[in-house]
Formats: structure tokens, sequence, C-alpha cells
């Protein structure tokens, strides 16, 4: 799903307005700030996690090609590769 710039700009200024003037309900607790040793330790389950991924899982290969051939006009790279790489990290949060 793509927002236009319009609609992002739209958000924000109903967003500064309704921000204007107002107290928050609840007190707001100061941001979250791992300890670097955590930080440390995410990256490399992270790490493990992407050296356990295959290079090539061939029957999305399959799909992506497929669909390429038919569409008139390609797409970016770069796009494809987001999208992959949101479809893999979608597929191991479920599992």
């Amino acid at each position: 799903m793509q927002i236009s710039l319009e609609e992002v700009q739209r958000v924000a200024r109903d967003s500064r307005a309704q921000q204007t003037g107002t107290a928050p309900l609840e007190p707001v607790p100061e941001p979250f700030v791992a300890c670097k040793e955590a930080d440390q330790q995410l990256a490399r389950e992270l790490a493990h996690f992407l050296a356990q991924t295959p290079d090539i899982r061939n029957g999305r290969v399959e799909e992506v090609v497929n669909h390429l051939s038919q569409t008139e006009e390609p797409l970016p790279a770069s796009e494809v590769a987001v999208s992959i790489m949101r479809r893999l990290i979608a597929d191991n949060l479920t599992e």
C-alpha cells in the first residue's frame, strides 16, 4: 500500500493541530534504551538467523519471474528486494 505525499502532509498537519495546547492524558515514559550487551545479543541472534536462511527459495523465485514476465513495465530491483525481505521476515514471524 502506498500513501501519497499529500496524504502524509495532511495527516501530519492534522496531528500537529491536535497536539497544540493539549497535555498528555498520562505521563509519557522516557524512551527505553537497551544496554550494549542486549544490543550485541540481538545482533548475534539476527546474524545467526540470516546465516540459517537459504540464499534462494525456488518457489518464490519462480513466482516472481512469472509475475515479472507478465507485467508491461519492469519493477526496480530495489523494490523486488525489499518485497522479498518483507515476506521473509513476515514468514518467520508467523512460525
